[in-house]
């Protein structure tokens, strides 16, 4: 009987484990979810409803007629398929070939939409000025920018460049590996006689907040690593944290964000998780970057998350500034992070992985699992395959139970006997049975 217990707790082990599994760990080319996004014109009345000082409707348009209004370059490796826009230099085009939005494989999941789509979700990279009197045109969201090629490719990378009045050229740099790491690299070169007084950012913005599941041991929202230290917040506390608030203290304009919402650091990484996905800016650790994760509303519900250079970055006539970064924007898949993590020294990137309250227990769990996938190329075995390594890890406890237990199995006829002897003597039957366990 206690070995068919135990069998039977196997096999409710093994259930719960691959029930778990299933929820936290992306499956390869199906997945039974659906994308913020939709690729048809949706009305707005909602969106209006919920944001009571818009000022005038926001036309939205579909993901596909959007892309084909401006110049791209083309995105293309075996992971991903994409674009980014000319017109503002932004990432704005993300489609993860290998995973699906349904079981029939028809729908790839999108994750980056451009603004003017229900969901706009995408990366900017700029040059701002903090000089109020600077007289120089910087890039912005309207700048057409050249580019030396039209495709991105694990084998091919693609320069943007512009060039002011002034002579002072600006270039974007686009590397891709063939899973899901960019690498750019923002360039500012000064042939002008002026110095500049300018430094670049880079900017993953989500307009709206996006369907969650809202599952409490499931986080999607803002995640980072900064300072050796992991930030997790849902939308609605970074809306509540790192709100763009403030008050007047004698005279002076006093930030009501959370101090944790602007930093510094040498070693972080900053962005967004969804259930399955992420997109995440990683500083170049070389040197001490600012950080920032904001909320504001202009009409719409903005949430972003930045890293910027020096804003006292001088840069002067001649000379040059390079301001460089990685770029992840894919499947929270274990084995990549881990990869990434150790090819570029990334503190805690599988981290991006919510292991929930029991890390100590689900992060080498998963591991082992994963490592079994690895030779079998099946979940489902390696989740057996893990409970039998269990079974026999625990075998010598299991073994030393069943010894008490048919020990105790032979003293059943004594203990009846007994309590037979003694039915109304309690206490000199509890004196009887410890002298009998002895």
């Amino acid at each position: 009987m206690n070995e068919q217990k135990n069998l039977f707790l196997a096999i409710a082990i093994s259930i719960a484990i691959i029930l778990v599994f299933q929820y936290f760990i992306p499956v390869q080319q199906t997945s039974n979810i659906e994308t913020n996004n939709v690729n048809n014109d949706v009305d707005i009345n909602n969106k209006v409803s919920n944001n009571e000082n818009l000022d005038s409707l926001i036309k939205i348009e579909s993901k596909k007629d959007l892309i084909a209004k401006n110049d791209r370059i083309l995105i293309n490796t075996p992971q991903i398929k994409g674009s980014i826009n000319l017109k503002g230099a932004v990432l704005d085009d993300i489609i993860l070939s290998q995973y699906y939005q349904t079981t029939d494989n028809l729908k790839n999941i999108n994750l980056f939409y451009p603004d003017g789509t229900q969901n706009p979700y995408f990366i900017e990279f700029e040059w701002i000025s903090n000089d109020k009197n600077i007289k120089t045109k910087l890039p912005n969201t309207e700048t057409i920018w050249k580019s030396n090629n039209k495709e991105l490719t694990p084998n091919n990378s693609v320069t943007l460049y512009w060039t002011n009045e002034d002579n002072i050229t600006f270039t974007i740099n686009f590397e891709i590996d063939e899973n899901f790491m960019f690498t750019v690299s923002q360039e500012v070169n000064n042939k002008s006689n002026k110095s500049l007084n300018i430094y670049a950012r880079q900017t993953i913005k989500r307009i709206y907040k996006p369907d969650t599941t809202d599952f409490f041991i499931s986080h999607e929202g803002l995640v980072a690593n900064i300072n050796d230290r992991l930030y997790e917040k849902k939308y609605k506390t970074l809306k509540k944290d790192c709100e763009e608030k403030y008050k007047i203290v004698d005279g002076k304009k006093i930030s009501l964000q959370e101090p944790e919402c602007n930093l510094s650091s040498k070693e972080a990484w900053l962005g967004f998780t969804d259930k399955y996905w992420m997109s995440a800016l990683i500083p170049n650790n070389q040197k001490t970057y600012n950080t920032s994760f904001k909320f504001y509303n202009q009409g719409r519900d903005i949430y972003l998350v930045r890293y910027y250079d020096d804003i006292e970055n001088i840069i002067k006539p001649n000379t040059s500034n390079i301001f460089s970064g990685k770029i992840f924007t894919g499947a929270k898949s274990l084995k990549l992070l881990n990869q990434y993590q150790s090819q570029y020294n990334i503190q805690r990137f599988t981290d991006a992985i919510d292991w929930g309250w029991f890390s100590f227990l689900t992060k080498p769990i998963s591991y082992s699992i994963n490592w079994f996938n690895g030779y079998v190329n099946n979940f489902g075995l390696a989740i057996i395959a893990f409970t039998i390594l269990m079974r026999l890890i625990l075998f010598p406890l299991a073994h030393a139970s069943f010894k008490s237990m048919a020990k105790m199995k032979k003293l059943q006829p004594e203990m009846q006997q007994l309590k037979e002897t003694y039915p109304n003597d309690r206490q000199k039957m509890q004196q009887e049975l410890m002298a009998l366990y002895k």
